[in-house]
């Protein structure tokens, strides 16, 4: 999962940072094949800011799911700031409270977390550049297509962290890695997605 944060009062001199969006990319076992999904939910500025949270819900609030993502702390604080959230069941999943079991892959340096771009920066992973007066113009005029291009590039480039990241901390993962990477890889190439088709001249060997 990657959450879209947009800092919707920097024009009036107010930091601001608001989820308007979010792109999941779900992997599925089934038998012996790794079946992808991606999708995205971009809120327009006439939108209410339940439907983002019924979204999430949609893939967040089973049994059977792992929430893997980067930076997840800060996408559950951006989450709480919504109107009339109050620490839902879908805010507690994604801290890793509720049932479901969440991955935060986030990288440090010392003490101090590393950003979502300085980490894909370290890694040779490619993410979107991030234009904040580009996006909140785009969103201003209801024009989400690049926020939605964007979040699904970004959701794409946060798998390859989660799975690469897996792979360095936990040895006995990383054959299942490799063989998540490969199945990661054909569907890329395969994908009917830009972002994905953005990955594919990205992908830098089996590992990501």
């Amino acid at each position: 999962m990657h959450l879209v944060p947009l800092d919707v009062g920097h024009h009036v001199g107010i930091e601001r940072q608001m989820p308007v969006g979010a792109a999941v990319l779900t992997a599925t076992l089934r038998g012996p094949h790794v079946h992808f999904a991606l999708d995205s939910c971009i809120l327009r500025p006439s939108d209410p800011t339940d439907t983002l949270m019924d979204w999430l819900d949609r893939y967040v609030m089973r049994d059977d799911v792992t929430i893997a993502g980067y930076q997840l702390n800060d996408a559950v604080a951006l989450l709480d700031r919504l109107p009339g959230e109050e620490w839902s069941p879908l805010l507690r999943a994604l801290a890793g409270c509720g049932q479901q079991h969440a991955l935060d892959m986030t990288a440090r340096s010392g003490e101090e977390p590393v950003t979502f771009q300085q980490a894909c920066a370290c890694s040779g992973i490619l993410c979107a550049p991030v234009d904040a007066n580009r996006r909140f113009a785009d969103w201003m005029r209801s024009d989400v297509r690049g926020l939605a291009h964007d979040a699904e590039v970004d959701a794409l480039a946060t798998f390859r962290l989660v799975i690469r990241r897996l792979a360095v901390l936990n040895p006995i993962a990383r054959g299942i890695v490799g063989a998540i990477a490969d199945h990661f890889a054909t569907w890329l190439e395969h994908a009917d997605h830009p972002a994905a088709q953005a990955h594919v001249a990205d992908l830098l060997s089996v590992t990501d």
